[in-house]
């Protein structure tokens, strides 16, 4: 909190001083257009008068030490904002740029914006070869680290690198390389600082890497006084900063390890492959004698404590590096695995699949980062001194900390890195309340990747990554459901569910890839190895001038590009003249540059050169030359050409990965079909490649595998269809037959000039789009002008080409044209007589390729017979083969967003056609039907029976018609037949018609379960769950086409419903109608095992069916158990392992990536379609449920189904008790215990409450039953058992008490409410169930399972106390209390979710347990997650009785108050909160807060709510502020307030109480609060009833009331017990036989016997809570001597 609001005070100073943002544009980090922001947007500054005093300020004030260059005349581009300020005049010592003089007006123009180089040498510094703050001293120098010599180090020159890295001072400076000797260049020498400086490069030197050393004279330093107590000392070596041990760097690949350089691969965060980094690759370690201790070693370095195990045989999968290490023989006692003894680095006589594994046990959780990370305690010191702003320069995360500070007030994430990854790609990180957190991947898109990459300084985004691509972080996740719209300046500007607010784990971590300046590099003009050089910037091509350039230049280059080195650097335009800008000029590289941006040069667009001077390359690789032979331009024989001729390839092996490679090889996009048996002809040269095969992923055919002999003949020559680079050609600003031709090039559509154009192009075209010939060429424009590039030129057809590129041209983009050229045509003999007339233009045709052309034949607008349009008629699709993939393709392709099914056996009626394609295999990835794999066309051994169809899901939103493209291709049966809906999901969202050329809402007068039911049937969905109003799922924008909707149910459309007439309505948008409609297969359940394992069973056409084990996997069943509510999965069973199953085999071949949301989304044969029997019935084992609170009910198990249906249950009643169908069948309560709690239901992914309402024992019943309890006793109001966090879900409930769930009783509607979460509703239930939970016969499926003994609870107390029990083998039973202690205790209190353990109980304080006795001998460590992680003594292995069972007292959070620097009943409120004392802000403080305080305390209520420190300031933190108490709340806590230490107040504002009838009105003083100091136990509350303020009936308070003790034994040794509990010295008498009259509650104590050491009442021994034989009349009492 102190962090907060010390950068909110820097912020409020910078922000009152009119300091205008400013930021570095078109350059690097350092350098570029200096930009202000102002009003909202960001402009430039002019150039007039700027000079290096100018460039200075803008560099401090970005946090760079000084400028070393001032630029002007737009040196870094020109601006395109205002510009912002002129005449700028600094002396230098400004902290702001506006701060100089300067005029807010100007008389400039953008060729003026200034710009600066900002000066940032060895601002990196770390120290190798030691710990956290002692080693060798290395400087980052030119893109690597160096020593520094130690010629003249001492001890000033240590304290400034100690000071640097954030250190106090250095206590040594070491030399003659102390920390071993460092491998990279000698950066410094005669180092001489005068100590003031703020880094090394400051102090005096005999320059960069100038120096008479070696490395022997490293020198080094110790460092004192880490800023940071988490930190390394020296008595704990730093192993997160870099060594230099061989296996210096230790990280964790897809996990959450901590170090980085030998990593777990092929697994998650703890677990995996063991690799190791060594020269320059990563490879693996063979398992010959790999064991625990090796492992050990492994997990150590990776920062885990220990291995749980050494795995071999390639666990996780094989590696594909080399083998590294073999024979590992490890003590167990080193510190890397190359300090174990082993043959010698890749010495082994291994393969991968030996390749050692380890899973890592207990995550580390205190390596909190190193200097670069900012913690409180670390601001507090910096703070603390004269660093500040300084010193957060160089700790913070960026560079431009100073200004990051500034915007952190304005802009709470505008601190942004990648993790994980490299420069320009990685998981995306924000900074937030001190720490760095990530961003969750649901929704990610390139949108959102795109504002995450400018905000860093990229121009764009290449990707938008998902499911912890770069590695799993370890912080909060930050953000979820980003939707950015891709003009945001930072992405918390977007769009987002709330900070912090989330639904997902770290597997869903979203990362980026980023565009770098330059690093994008191509040859133009020549051929694939040689060429031009051009690079990409500002969004366009430009080309190298080549003075100076050389063979080192051109390796750079040449390897950028992948090949290994340059055969020659060309010059003088060898390859033709670029046109675009000249981007580099005087390069000169070493040659060893990854990119040839990273080579010195005159600076970007800074140049002497004309396009006469470009710069060229021929690169050299091991890959053989390639061509296509026998075919077309992009068809072909494969030939490779080898010592000195051409060749061919085998077709062994040879499929769509193979020949994919040869096109992207060749330049084009990728294959469309891989070709065998010499499809374009027999070779004549030799065989020269066999059995090849490619992963996809490589660059030339030589780098798949494959032999070079071969088995061979030319009859089996292999083949190649490219897929062309302009196969995508319309017709636009015309009809379905005739307008403007365009192509689709880079990315957007684009013209093609009239030059040379006529019948013969014109003709090329229409047979490209599937029409017989051209009747015209049109030219000048005449179907109006394009807007896009100008991609061909003086095109020059002979007439028999396929397609346009085909034909001659002047080169892509090539052109000396204007868009008054345009080139169009005139098609002949249109294909379809229903398609587009010239009333009626055809911009919905598909028009990528031969069979471009797809509709739906026999059915309705989302479903029917696949048709595609091929010579002049419309043919079918056999259904061999067809599955969901090609289904997905279909629907795809028609604008739809994904498949609901694929159909076979003509489902939709006979074709009449040819059949045109069979055996069609897609992957799901492809843009239309015929870039899948098939058997050619019209070759098939189908008849019509056999015709494939489709369903689609979801109605397309921006590939549908607007106003200007009339739907002439979507079904035409009714007006109103095109619906879908709007935002929402898949299956719910507004409901919106087409009509009229766009889509429009329905108003909901009128609307219900009825209505929704037509418009879901009409989507293909089967009913409707819900009918949704009030713009539920947000506002519509276009007309309101319907209103007053009334169904019968029976319509096939909502247009056939009666309604007021098309447009006919008196609403607003606010009115809008939404559904929510129940999807095919979105219910599954898990049988004949347990809660998180069994066998796999869907619910399809009214009845559990199951699916079936072929090609079941790993991803396929992390689909199933994420469905669940699962993490992830365990394993994939097969074989029935859970029994098989009865009913039908719903799925079989399913084919999951493993991001699927539910099962039926996966890639399957299509419903019903398999060829198994139930011995193949496929299981899953689920791990890890998110939380042990997570939905019970709503899991559906086998037992549960079958008490179901055993009872008077319908199919329909069952259908409202299935997860689809009952949106709010997920119940649970929270934040008290087993029977009672806050009510909370399951809905849209995340638990939300219910408002109290109308909340009563109605109600309350219902949650109880649907629990599984017998009734409720109490329904709870006012939040009594907390406040919850999620959305309130349900308000004004009213139930009968006959329901069967809660969202079947009347309510406001899902989350209409008028509430707040001091209202939330809770229940009491009575009689713990027994027939719906786990018996010895019953596996408990509906109990937490992520261990053996998970589950916990504590009996016979209250909320946070008890005995402890613990669920084993179908039963509770309990623990024994031999050597039960409180680090015990602590386990058990945080597995229940509290903080800690106050006590630790023995001798069955909370009455004996009857059932078995689980445990004994526990031995906790106290870092263990359940107690059985602690050491025992086996499970039902004893030597005891249950008069020995234990129990704890946990920790609440605010259970404790106290009144201080007052008197007894008077004071300022004090609460207990992490260990400490702290006080409560006066803000909206009044009697109702003070009354709860007061009958907290055991007073009746409260005299006075005091304010501004009536009793004196406090000096603990401020716990609690806007207190909103109503009064009926039991303790402090429950009331509404800001959040635990979320406040803005100071120590003036502390709140008081003044309480009545206090029960000693001599109670202690300021000196003497005994009673109101924490308390540890039970009955930490005893009053003093019946008499006067020092005597009476003592009263202790229990399970909500107060009652009596007995007086049995009573005697002053325990009335000095009560006495002194009440802040009095001793007691003067213990009385008996009622003596201050009998009280009327219960008797809670009786025999007691204290030895009067005790602290509190229920320390003493007694009979146990409320055993006694007593009555009123021998109520005990008291007599306090008075101070």
């Amino acid at each position: 909190m102190q962090l907060w609001w010390l950068l909110v005070v820097a912020c409020s100073v910078l922000i009152s001083g009119n300091a205008k943002l400013i930021r570095l544009a078109g350059g690097a980090g350092n350098t570029g257009r200096v930009e202000v922001y102002h009003n909202g947007q960001w402009g430039t500054v002019c150039d007039d008068g700027w000079g290096l005093e100018e460039a200075n300020v803008v560099c401090r004030q970005l946090g760079f030490e000084s400028a070393s260059w001032s630029r002007t005349m737009a040196h870094y581009g020109q601006g395109t904002g205002p510009i912002l300020l002129d005449d700028v005049v600094c002396d230098g010592s400004e902290t702001f740029l506006t701060q100089c003089s300067h005029s807010d007006t100007h008389d400039c123009q953008h060729t003026e914006d200034a710009g600066v180089d900002c000066y940032s040498v060895l601002n990196n510094v770390r120290l190798a070869g030691g710990g956290g703050n002692y080693g060798r001293v290395e400087v980052y120098y030119n893109g690597q680290w160096g020593t520094v010599c130690d010629d003249g180090w001492d001890l000033i020159d240590a304290n400034v690198v100690c000071r640097q890295l954030g250190f106090e001072s250095a206590l040594e400076s070491k030399s003659s390389a102390f920390y071993g000797q460092g491998s990279g260049t000698i950066v410094l020498d005669d180092v001489d600082c005068t100590g003031d400086e703020d880094s090394l490069d400051q102090c005096r030197h005999n320059g960069l890497e100038e120096h008479n050393c070696v490395h022997y004279e490293d020198a080094g330093v110790v460092c004192s006084n880490t800023p940071n107590t988490l930190l390394p000392t020296t008595d704990t070596p730093s192993s997160l900063l870099p060594t230099t041990g061989v296996w210096n760097n230790v990280r964790l690949a897809g996990g959450g390890g901590v170090l980085n350089n030998v990593r777990l691969a092929g697994g998650g965060g703890n677990y995996g492959r063991v690799e190791v980094y060594y020269n320059e690759q990563w490879g693996t370690v063979c398992d010959d004698g790999w064991d625990l201790n090796d492992a050990h070693v492994v997990c150590r370095q990776l920062g885990f404590e220990s291995a749980l195990e050494g795995n071999s045989n390639a666990m996780y999968g094989l590696g594909s590096g080399p083998i590294v290490l073999d024979d590992v023989d490890c003590t167990g006692d080193e510190h890397s695995l190359d300090q174990c003894r082993h043959n010698g680095l890749e010495e082994h006589n291994c393969v991968h699949y030996e390749d050692a594994g380890v899973v890592c046990s207990n995550t580390p959780s205190t390596l909190l980062p190193t200097t670069g990370y900012i913690t409180e305690e670390l601001t507090t010191l910096l703070l603390s001194t004269s660093y500040f702003t300084e010193a957060l320069t160089t700790l913070l995360p960026s560079t431009k900390v100073p200004i990051r500070l500034w915007r952190w007030r304005v802009d709470i994430l505008n601190t942004v890195r990648l993790a994980g990854g490299g420069g320009n790609y990685g998981r995306v990180e924000v900074y937030y309340k001190g720490q760095w957190g990530t961003v969750c991947d649901d929704l990610w898109d390139s949108d959102d990747a795109n504002v995450v990459c400018r905000q860093l300084g990229f121009e764009f985004a290449l990707e938008g990554n998902r499911n912890a691509l770069y590695g799993q972080g370890s912080g909060p996740i930050v953000l979820d459901d980003v939707e950015c719209t891709g003009d945001e300046d930072s992405l918390d500007q977007c769009r987002h569910n709330g900070l912090e607010e989330h639904n997902c784990g770290h597997h869903e971590d979203a990362g980026v890839v980023c565009q770098n300046i330059l690093n994008t590099v191509r040859l133009a003009g020549g051929g694939g190895n040689y060429g031009r050089v051009e690079v990409y910037y500002k969004g366009q091509w430009g080309t190298v001038c080549d003075d100076w350039w050389d063979s080192d230049d051109a390796n750079v280059v040449c390897r950028q590009l992948g090949f290994e080195f340059a055969l020659e650097g060309n010059r003088y335009a060898l390859y033709g003249q670029g046109s675009g800008p000249i981007v580099l000029d005087d390069v000169e590289c070493t040659g060893d540059e990854d990119s040839l941006d990273q080579c010195r040069h005159n600076g970007l667009e800074e140049h002497n050169c004309g396009h006469h001077e470009d710069a060229g390359v021929v690169c050299q690789s091991n890959a053989k030359e390639i061509r296509l032979a026998g075919g077309a331009g992009n068809t072909g024989r494969v030939e490779v050409y080898h010592n000195g001729q051409w060749g061919t390839v085998c077709d062994d092996g040879w499929g769509i990965e193979e020949a994919d490679v040869v096109c992207r090889q060749l330049g084009f996009e990728s294959a469309s079909w891989s070709r065998t048996k010499a499809h374009y002809g027999q070779g004549t040269g030799p065989i020269l490649l066999d059995d090849v095969v490619c992963d996809g992923s490589e660059t030339s055919l030589t780098q798949c595998s494959h032999s070079d002999t071969d088995n061979c003949q030319h009859t089996e020559d292999a083949g190649v269809d490219c897929y062309s680079v302009l196969n995508n050609v319309r017709l636009a600003g015309g009809g379905g037959n005739y307008g403007r031709v365009e192509v689709y090039y880079n990315g957007q559509w684009g013209t093609v000039c009239d030059d040379g154009w006529d019948l013969i192009d014109a003709n090329v075209v229409c047979r490209q789009l599937g029409f017989d010939s051209a009747l015209e060429s049109k030219s000048s424009a005449f179907y109006g002008q394009g807007s896009g590039t100008i991609v061909l030129d003086d095109v020059d057809c002979t007439g028999d080409e396929d397609s346009l590129d085909q034909c001659g041209h002047a080169g892509l983009e090539e052109h000396n044209c204007g868009h008054h050229e345009d080139a169009g045509v005139v098609c002949q003999n249109t294909p379809n007589t229903l398609l587009p007339t010239t009333d009626t233009p055809s911009s919905l045709l598909p028009t990528t390729g031969v069979l471009n052309n797809v509709r739906l034949a026999g059915g309705g607008g989302n479903f029917g017979r696949v048709e595609v349009y091929y010579k002049g008629q419309w043919g079918t699709v056999c259904d061999d083969l067809w599955d969901s993939d090609d289904a997905n393709v279909v629907c795809r392709q028609l604008g739809f967003e994904f498949a609901l099914e694929g159909n076979r056996n003509a489902l939709y009626g006979q074709g009449s056609g040819p059949i045109v394609l069979d055996d069609v295999e897609c992957t799901g990835d492809e843009d239309s039907l015929d870039q899948c794999r098939h058997n050619g066309l019209e070759e098939h051994n189908c008849g019509h029976y056999e015709d494939a169809g489709v369903v689609c899901s979801n109605t397309p939103n921006t590939l549908l018609p607007t106003t200007d493209t009339p739907n002439t291709l979507l079904p035409t049966t009714g007006v109103l037949n095109n619906v879908r809906l709007a935002g929402g999901g898949g299956n719910y969202g507004r409901v919106e018609v087409y009509y009229n050329g766009q889509w429009g809402t329905v108003c909901d007068d009128g609307w219900d379960l009825i209505d929704a039911n037509v418009v879901c049937r009409q989507l293909g969905f089967d009913s409707a769950l819900e009918y949704n109003s009030n713009a539920l799922y947000d506002q519509g924008s276009g007309p309101i086409v319907l209103d007053d909707v009334d169904c019968t149910g029976d319509e096939d459309s909502l247009d056939q419903c009666g309604h007021a007439g098309l447009e006919k309505h008196n609403c607003g948008h606010h009115e809008d109608a939404g559904v929510v409609c129940n999807s095919v297969l979105n219910n599954v359940r898990l049988a004949g095992g347990g809660g998180h394992y069994g066998r796999v069973e869907v619910y399809y056409k009214g009845q559990w069916g199951t699916v079936c084990d072929d090609l079941w996997d790993s991803d396929d069943a992390n689909v199933v158990c994420r469905q669940l509510g699962f993490e992830f999965a365990l394993e994939g069973n097969r074989d029935a392992l859970y029994g098989q199953g009865s009913g039908p085999i719903v799925l079989d071949d399913v084919e999951c990536t493993g991001d699927e949301d539910s099962l039926d989304q996966c890639r399957h044969n299509g419903l019903e379609e398999h060829n198994c029997g139930h011995y193949e019935d496929a299981g899953v084992v689920c791990s890890n449920t998110p939380s042990t609170l997570l939905p019970t009910t709503g899991y559906i198990t086998e037992e549960l189904t079958t008490l179901l249906l055993s009872t008077s249950y319908s199919t329909e009643a069952l259908t409202t008790l299935l997860p689809s169908t009952n949106i709010l069948n997920t119940v649970r309560l929270a934040g008290g215990g087993g029977n009672y709690g806050r009510v909370e239901v399951y809905y849209k992914g995340q638990w939300g409450t219910v408002c109290d309402d109308l909340w009563d024992s109605d109600d309350a019943n219902v949650v109880c039953r649907q629990l599984g309890f017998e009734f409720a006793l109490e329904g709870n109001r006012n939040a009594l058992y907390g406040q919850g966090s999620g959305p309130i879900v349900l308000d004004d409930v009213e139930c009968t008490g006959d329901e069967d769930s809660l969202d079947q009783c009347r309510h406001n509607g899902l989350e209409e409410h008028n509430c707040r979460h001091h209202e939330d509703a809770g229940v009491v239930c009575q009689n713990t169930p027994n027939t719906l939970l786990p018996t010895t016969d019953t596996p408990s499926s509906l109990l937490p399972t992520t261990g053996v003994l998970n589950n916990v609870r504590l009996a016979g107390g209250g909320g946070n106390y008890g005995r402890v029990e613990v669920y084993y083998n179908g039963q509770w039973g309990t623990v024994c209390d031999d050597g039960w202690d409180l680090i015990d205790a602590n386990v058990v209190c945080r597995q229940l979710g509290f903080d800690s353990a106050l006590e630790y109980n023995s001798n069955a304080l909370y009455g004996q347990g009857s059932g078995p006795i689980m445990l004994d001998d526990v031995d906790c460590t106290g870092d263990e997650d359940s107690l059985d992680q602690c050491g025992h003594a086996g499970l039902e292995e004893h030597n005891c009785g249950h008069h020995e069972d234990a129990g704890v007292v946990c920790n609440n959070i605010l259970n404790t108050v106290r009144l201080a620097g007052g008197g007894g009943n008077y004071g300022r409120v004090e609460v207990y909160y992490k260990g400490q004392w702290g006080t409560v802000c006066d803000d909206l403080w009044d009697s109702d807060d003070a009354n709860v305080v007061c009958r907290q305390l055991g007073f009746e209520f409260a005299l006075e709510g005091n304010r501004n420190a009536l009793y004196g300031q406090g000096s603990g933190p401020i716990v609690l502020d806007d207190v909103e108490c109503t009064g009926g709340e039991d303790s402090l806590d429950q009331c509404r307030h800001n959040g635990l230490e979320e406040h803005n107040c100071r120590h003036h504002e502390d709140a008081g109480v003044v309480c009545q009838n206090t029960p000693n009105t001599l109670l202690p003083t300021t000196d003497t609060p005994s009673s109101l100091l924490p308390t540890t136990g039970v009955l930490n509350n005893v009053r003093l009833a019946g008499g006067g303020a020092n005597y009476g009936r003592v009263e202790v308070y229990y399970n909500g009331q107060w009652g009596t003790v007995c007086d049995d034994g009573w005697d002053v040794t325990d009335a000095n017990v009560v006495c002194r509990q009440l802040g009095f010295d001793s007691a003067k008498e213990g009385n008996s036989y009622a003596l201050y009259g009998q009280g009327s509650g219960p008797i809670v104590l009786d025999d007691v016997d204290c030895t009067g050491d005790e602290d509190f009442l229920d320390q003493c021994g007694h009979a146990g809570l409320e055993n006694h034989d007593c009555g009123h009349h021998e109520d005990a009492g008291v007599v306090c001597t008075v101070l």
